[in-house]
């Protein structure tokens, strides 16, 4: 007799994960997200937030300060005499600075030109008559003379006085009669020279010429022209050795300088 056996057919085995632990990842990932948008957006807020705490406590403070300002003017309150001098002074110089920020405003608004270009700083005068007896030859804004703009002026007839920093071209043709009675006397010297802001002077360009013994009298000319960094409310003037002898006609002893 012959028995036979059947065998169990085998079990098939499950891919994937479950529908539950895939239910459970997506509830995960969903809440990271949602978690990394609320962080994000409450740092936003807080960051907000702070800059108008500060601008609040900017406001309180300069409320106390007019405050204290006020009972300093009135001699009202405990504040001693220290105090309200140290007020005083913060508030002077807190005034001193919205008038320089005005100013330097109106400046560069006339300053700036079509295409916020710099405008053309440039002058150029001719001598003056009166300068005969002083060795700082004097100059006048007459005839053929340029003054291109307020960032350059003359001062007290006798030094062109720039008000920005800048590379500028300098230079002076000076005109003078070169007849001398006596050899020995030494010859005629033109300087340009500097004074900056501080007071200090000092040589730009330098040029000298002997004189003449011949009769009547023999015009000679100096010239000199160089490129100089000159600081805001520098000045350059010219020197000669002896006054007198400048030649004042028109086209003859002249100074200018140009912005580069």
């Amino acid at each position: 007799m012959i028995e036979t056996y059947s065998q169990p057919s085998p079990r098939s085995v499950a891919t994937g994960l479950p529908a539950s632990m895939k239910i459970f990842m997506y509830l995960l990932t969903v809440f990271l997200i949602t978690q990394m948008i609320g962080s994000v957006l409450f740092a936003v807020y807080l960051h907000r937030r702070l800059d108008k705490v500060e601008e609040e406590v900017s406001l309180y403070e300069d409320f106390v300060f007019i405050k204290k300002l006020q009972k300093c003017n009135k001699g009202e309150g405990p504040l001693p005499l220290l105090n309200c001098e140290e007020i005083r002074r913060q508030f002077e110089d807190l005034v001193k600075d919205i008038k320089l920020n005005k100013e330097e405003k109106k400046e560069n608004s006339f300053e700036m030109q079509k295409g916020d270009e710099d405008p053309q700083i440039a002058a150029h005068v001719v001598s003056e008559a009166n300068s005969k007896k002083a060795s700082v030859l004097q100059w006048a804004e007459k005839g053929y003379y340029t003054m291109k703009s307020n960032l350059v002026t003359l001062e007290n007839g006798n030094q062109l006085t720039v008000k920005r920093q800048r590379l500028y071209y300098v230079y002076t043709q000076v005109t003078f009669c070169s007849n001398r009675e006596s050899s020995s006397q030494g010859p005629f010297i033109v300087s340009v020279c500097l004074k900056a802001s501080s007071g200090s002077e000092r040589i730009l360009l330098r040029a000298a010429n002997t004189h003449s013994s011949s009769k009547p009298c023999e015009e000679q000319s100096i010239h000199l022209g160089g490129v100089f960094e000159l600081q805001a409310g520098a000045s350059v003037f010219v020197n000669v050795t002896d006054a007198s002898q400048v030649i004042h006609r028109i086209g003859f002893t002249s100074f200018g300088l140009l912005k580069l």
